[in-house]
């Protein structure tokens, strides 16, 4: 089942909780307890601290249980990385300073186990509980915690540690409102004897992760040693990417001359190919490009890689082919029709300009090879060739069927093409609504679930607040207050930060009814209501309640 629609497991799911809701640890699967409503989390009175161990849970579920398992864990270091990510300075406070420092430290990077993924608020809480700790081992503390620690408590002697522990962190957790970056790399310069803007290979390797954050003029000038530190980021500017390919057309790389260059080179720079622009791709042959997209493209799609991004690769590395084509364009198919062997290539549809494109895909053939043709294609002008030819196929609107198959072609549609789409189903609001197929415009994403709505017998229940997710966001106040406690409560965490105040307010009020029987918990109740106050007053809370205990109580 795991293979399913999200939707379908939702939904299984909700099936085995209804038997015994009290038993739905115990009966859901363990990779499908992600599903289960945060509500039938709430601490029995016999916590079994070995069961809950072995789920897979996602943060938000983590955080209702993490105060009753941690307070009865015999052995913190055995406690699992999904179980770990719920740490909060509200599910801490009543236990001993002690256990709290041993909870903190097991959240730290270990051999065999993936990280544990924190945020800035529980981030901050750990550092407060671990301020006062005399010459710690910085290896023993989680490195994305490092990143708050008072830097005037690290002696001089230990600097180094410091800076190579911090190296290994995520610097896209820290607010840029704290400019920490700038401030940890002034330290780090101090610390390790940096002067002008050069760092040796020495530097590279001890700033770790913290080269994501530099100025381009640090990377233009480096020892070539930070190209292979700046594929760990997790993205990259235009200005810091212009600056590692001025970098690798020096010819001063382990890449060699760029007249040297080939398929071993693209595959050497891992995911680096992934932001480069057209004048990087000028310098490889269509054959060569056409070989190594077929490796490339399919990986990018098994890690999710955001749309935006597949766009802008596709573009660039096409670009040289577009511009040939401007200068004798022709209506004709010149490159060939397009076919079902065609659309299995993994490198398509690379080699056809979106004239050609349109020229060489038949109607029949689109119809016929749907999803395949949508999985592929991302740039934008392709897209609207597509929902062109879908309308010869279909004048009267897209069945449930066929919307279920457009993947991110979807966002291409205008809002009157939306109007007469038919979805009549939540598995085409499912797919419609997919996350991975890139963010709706505001405006056609209301309109998406206004057709769903527009069916008899359809309202904003559980399954359809969970698929829309922040898409919720879109809709008027009236359409929000028609959302029932019961279903609220039973609904994965929303983000509401695209929300106006008012659309908050009224998601708050009904919030507030599903969560009103949890209100004699304070921890519990908090940690319900917690989505609905909105991050910034979420973080504050949090932020305090290390050093105020009232604040917890309120």
């Amino acid at each position: 089942i795991l293979s399913a629609p999200e939707i379908l497991q939702l939904v299984y799911v909700m099936k085995i909780a209804s038997i015994d809701e009290t038993k739905v640890i115990e009966n859901v699967p363990d990779a499908l307890a992600g599903s289960i409503p945060r509500l039938l989390l709430i601490p029995q009175e016999s916590v079994n601290v070995t069961l809950i161990n072995l789920k897979l849970w996602k943060q938000e579920q983590a955080v209702m249980l993490f105060g009753s398992v941690a307070s009865v864990s015999k052995d913190t270091e055995e406690l699992s990385e999904s179980l770990l990510q719920g740490f909060t300075c509200t599910s801490v406070r009543t236990l001993a300073e002690p256990k709290v420092k041993q909870l903190v430290k097991a959240c730290r990077h270990r051999p065999g186990r993936q990280k544990v993924q924190l945020k800035e608020s529980q981030l901050v809480c750990m550092y407060n509980y671990m301020k006062e700790e005399a010459s710690p081992r910085f290896t023993d503390l989680p490195s994305d915690m490092l990143l708050y620690y008072n830097y005037e408590k690290v002696e001089e002697t230990n600097c180094r540690s410091y800076f190579s522990a911090v190296g290994t962190a995520d610097y896209s957790v820290l607010s840029s409102v704290l400019d920490k970056q700038k401030t940890l790399f002034k330290n780090a310069q101090s610390c390790l004897g940096i002067s002008g803007q050069r760092l040796s290979k020495d530097h590279v390797e001890v700033l770790g992760n913290l080269t994501c954050t530099l100025d381009p003029v640090y990377i233009q000038n480096s020892d070539p040693a930070i190209i292979e530190s700046l594929k760990n980021c997790h993205d990259l500017s235009d200005a810091q990417i212009s600056a590692v390919q001025s970098l690798l057309l020096s010819g001063e790389t382990v890449y060699g001359s760029s007249s040297a260059w080939d398929q071993q080179t693209l595959e050497r720079l891992d995911l680096m190919p992934l932001y480069f622009t057209d004048d990087f791709w000028s310098r490889f042959s269509a054959p060569v490009k056409r070989k190594y997209m077929k490796v490339f493209m399919p990986f990018l799609r098994t890690r999710n890689t955001e749309k935006p991004k597949l766009k802008k690769l596709f573009r660039n590395c096409n670009a040289e082919l577009d511009a040939r084509s401007r200068i004798g364009r022709s209506t004709d198919c010149t490159a060939g029709n397009i076919t079902e062997a065609t659309i299995a290539d993994a490198s398509f549809p690379f080699g056809y300009t979106a004239a050609q494109f349109d020229a060489c895909l038949a109607v029949r053939v689109l119809r016929d090879n749907l999803a395949a043709v949508t999985e592929k294609v991302d740039d934008n002008d392709y897209q609207r060739i597509i929902l062109s030819k879908l309308k010869q196929v279909y004048p009267a609107g897209l069945s449930d069927s066929v919307l279920q198959l457009l993947s991110s072609v979807s966002r291409q549609a205008t809002v009157e093409e939306i109007r007469t789409w038919n979805i009549t189903t939540i598995d085409a609001l499912t797919a419609l609504m997919d996350q991975n197929n890139g963010e709706w415009v505001k405006d056609k994403s209301k309109e998406v679930i206004l057709r769903y709505l527009s069916m008899a017998g359809h309202t904003l229940g559980t399954n359809e607040l969970n698929v829309i997710g922040s898409n919720i966001c879109a809709l008027n106040i009236s359409t929000l207050q028609s959302i029932t406690a019961r279903d609220l409560s039973n609904a994965e965490v929303l983000d509401l930060s695209p929300c106006s105040y008012e659309q908050k307010s009224v998601l708050y009020s009904t919030a507030n009814s599903s969560f009103r029987a949890q209100r004699s918990n304070g921890p519990i109740y908090f940690h319900l209501i917690s989505p609905y106050l909105g991050k910034t007053h979420t973080h504050l809370i949090e932020g305090l309640c290390r050093s105020d205990e009232n604040v917890c109580e309120i």
